[in-house]
C-alpha cells in the first residue's frame, strides 16, 4: 500500500509530452521507412536504366550486323512476321484480367473494406454516452458493469434506438513505465480517446490529471458549482459522497482525489458543434449525479477488512 501511494505521488511524464514523443518516434520510424523506400526506388531505376542501355547497344549491333549480312535474321529484332497477332475484343478482356489480376484483387480488397466500414459506420448504434476512466484505482476498472449500469439511470435514450446505453472506457494512467509497451499503448488510447468529441465525462484522480493537464482540458467545476462541499477546481471528488454504495460497494472507501469531470469543447477530429453538444448533454447528467451524491463525511476505521482504500489517506 506505501508502494502505491509513493507511486502516485512521484510525477512522471505529462500526457502531452508522452503524446509528443510518441507522435515524434513515429514520424522518423516513417521518415527512415520513406527514405528506404526512396534508396530502393533509386536502385531499381538505375538497374533498369542500365538493363535498357545495355539492350539498346546489342539491338544496334544486331541491326548493323544484320545491314552488313553478317547475319540474316535476329531473335532481338523481331521482323514483321514475329510481330503479336491481333486479338479479338474478348481475348483482350481475358488477357488483361490475366495479367492485371494481382492488382485487380488489391483493388477489390481495398474498396471492400473501405466499403465495409463506411456501412458499419451507418449502422453501428452509438451509446446514448460514453465515460472514460483513467483513475488506476482496481475497483472502477473492474470489468463488470456497475459503472454502466450507475450512469444509465441519469441518461435519456439519445440515439433513440429503444434501448439506453452507456460505454464505459477504461483508461488505467499511473506513473509506472516499467512495462513501456504497455505505458504507452494506454497513452496512445487516451491521446486518441481526446482527439474525438463523444467521451466527455471522465473519472480522474492526481496522477490522470497532471497526465492530461487537467487545468487546460477539463473545464473549472468549481466556477460552475461554488456552493458544492464536493467541487474543488476541474473535480466533483466523490469519496465524501454515497457513490460507492450506490454502484454496490459497501466496503470500499475511494481515493480522496478521484473525482468526475468533463472535457472542455475544443477543435478535434469531429467538429466543434458536435462536441459542443456532447457537452451540453453531459454537463446535464453530470447535474444530475451532483443533486444526488450530497456531501457525506465518510467515517473511517482502523480495521483493515472493514474498508479497502487506495493510494491517498
Amino acid at each position: 500500500m506505501q508502494e502505491d501511494k509513493k507511486n502516485k505521488k512521484e510525477k512522471g511524464k505529462s500526457f502531452l509530452e508522452t503524446v509528443r514523443e510518441i507522435d515524434e518516434k513515429e514520424k522518423r520510424m516513417e521518415e527512415e521507412a520513406e527514405e528506404k523506400r526512396r534508396q530502393i526506388l533509386a536502385e531499381k531505376q538505375k538497374k533498369e536504366r542500365e538493363e535498357y542501355d545495355k539492350r539498346i547497344r546489342q539491338e544496334r549491333i544486331e541491326l548493323m550486323r544484320l545491314k552488313q549480312g553478317v547475319i540474316t535474321e535476329s531473335e532481338m529484332i523481331p521482323t514483321k512476321d514475329d510481330e503479336a497477332p491481333k486479338l479479338s475484343f474478348w481475348k483482350k478482356i481475358g488477357n488483361f484480367f490475366y495479367h492485371s489480376k494481382w492488382w485487380l484483387v488489391i483493388t477489390v480488397f481495398i474498396v471492400s473494406v473501405f466499403t465495409y466500414m463506411i456501412v458499419d459506420y451507418i449502422t453501428t448504434v452509438r451509446p446514448d454516452m460514453i465515460v472514460m476512466v483513467l483513475t488506476d484505482d482496481l475497483t472502477l476498472q473492474s470489468s463488470n458493469d456497475y459503472l454502466s449500469n450507475y450512469f444509465e439511470q441519469y441518461v435519456d435514450d439519445v440515439n433513440e434506438d429503444g434501448e439506453i446505453s452507456v460505454d464505459i472506457y477504461r483508461i488505467p494512467i499511473d506513473n509506472d513505465i516499467s512495462n513501456a509497451e504497455y505505458y504507452t499503448g494506454n497513452m496512445t488510447k487516451l491521446s486518441s480517446q481526446f482527439q474525438l468529441a463523444d467521451s466527455i465525462m471522465v473519472i480522474t484522480d492526481a496522477v490522470a490529471n497532471e497526465k492530461i493537464l487537467a487545468e487546460e482540458t477539463l473545464v473549472n467545476l468549481e466556477e460552475l458549482f461554488p456552493d458544492n462541499k464536493n467541487v474543488r477546481g476541474t473535480g466533483f471528488y466523490i469519496r465524501d459522497t454515497d457513490f460507492m454504495e450506490k454502484v454496490g460497494y459497501t466496503d470500499t472507501v475511494l481515493d480522496r482525489d478521484i473525482c468526475i469531470g468533463l472535457r472542455k469543447v475544443t477543435k478535434t477530429y469531429d467538429s466543434i458543434e458536435e462536441m459542443q453538444e456532447n457537452y451540453d448533454y453531459a454537463f446535464s447528467v453530470l447535474e444530475k449525479i451532483i443533486d444526488d451524491l450530497p456531501y457525506e463525511k465518510k467515517v473511517r476505521t482502523l480495521e483493515p477488512e472493514a474498508y479497502t482504500e487506495g493510494g491517498l489517506s
